[in-house]
């Protein structure tokens, strides 16, 4: 009885640890919201800025808006580029920041809007070769216990396994190895695709610059679409990719661009875009050069992506 109480009371304390660490990582930081606020009213288009100029927009010390700072460059939301000065990048850039300096160079200092990774593995070949195989390889071991212990499905199954074994006390050690190092080769394996995807897949929307994408192994962003080509643009999330959103906190999807070549008519397809419904809406933006609804969304898009970020920045 009193090692019960002590397990339920063992719970609720561990319950209640992580819902505060959790209210407090969600908190709300007033004088992050003051130099967001100054960032996306002065500087959403300029980008440039640095911190003397915030002291005077927010009227906070600089030892606030330096923390502030610290916790928005932990997000993504912005660059440190020495001496005080910072540059912008929008809430939709996602890319890291030699692929973000490298589609800045490209498009000659264009205003990114948005800035990700496609990633053609998802949700088909990528779940099939990553998750499939540890699926089998914990299903393997599990089926293996069962045939030990209870002698189902059948104890044929066991009795192969401790057959490669030189000897029977090996048999749970061996099934828990099986499982851990599926566990090692599946991370493993999903670094390599995502690496790959990082590396091949980059697509980037300019201000003026219009689609920017790699098509090839060694590429530099050399397939383009201009604004003034851009025919239609269609957003399409397939009930798989809606299945996979609901356990993920970035959304996936596929946009398709159609776009005039000459006389013809293209389509492409960008596989797997994080916030597919946010890029559909920056490059019919840019496409009908109507792209005032950015500073509607930036702020709630900044304050997200910084609370997303590690809560105590000292």
């Amino acid at each position: 009885m009193d090692l019960t109480v002590l397990l339920v009371a063992a719970i609720v304390a561990g319950f209640a640890i992580c819902f505060a660490i959790g209210w407090r990582s969600r908190r709300r930081d007033p004088a992050l919201e003051k130099v967001v606020d100054a960032i996306v009213e002065n500087y959403l288009d300029e980008r440039k800025f640095n911190i003397n100029k915030l002291v005077k927009d927010t009227g906070l010390d600089e030892g606030s808006i330096r923390r502030a700072l610290r916790r928005l460059e932990r997000a993504g939301v912005i660059t440190h580029t020495g001496g005080g000065n910072y540059r912008l990048k929008d809430p939709l850039v996602f890319l890291t920041e030699p692929d973000y300096a490298r589609a800045i160079r490209i498009t000659k200092d264009d205003n990114i809007l948005y800035g990700a990774y496609q990633n053609p593995y998802l949700p088909r070949l990528y779940l099939l070769c990553v998750y499939g195989l540890f699926l089998a390889d914990l299903v393997f071991s599990i089926l293996a216990y069962l045939s030990y212990t209870i002698g189902w499905p059948t104890p044929l199954l066991s009795q192969w396994v401790i057959g490669i074994l030189p000897s029977d006390k090996l048999f749970i050690p061996f099934l828990l190895f099986l499982i851990g190092m599926g566990m090692i080769f599946v991370d493993f394996l999903d670094n390599i695709i995502k690496g790959w995807a990082r590396e091949r897949y980059m697509v980037i929307v300019g201000a003026l610059s219009g689609v920017s994408y790699d098509i090839s192994l060694a590429d530099e962003l050399s397939g383009r679409i201009r604004r003034g080509h851009i025919v239609d643009v269609d957003l399409d999330v397939s009930l798989l990719q809606k299945l996979i959103n609901y356990f993920r906190s970035v959304p996936l999807g596929d946009v398709k661009v159609r776009y005039r070549v000459g006389k013809e008519e293209k389509v492409i397809a960008f596989r797997n875009m994080p916030f597919p419904r946010e890029l559909f809406y920056v490059i019919r933006s840019v496409q009908l050069g109507a792209l005032g609804w950015r500073k509607r969304y930036a702020r709630t898009l900044m304050l997200w992506r910084a609370r997303a970020a590690l809560p105590s920045v000292r």
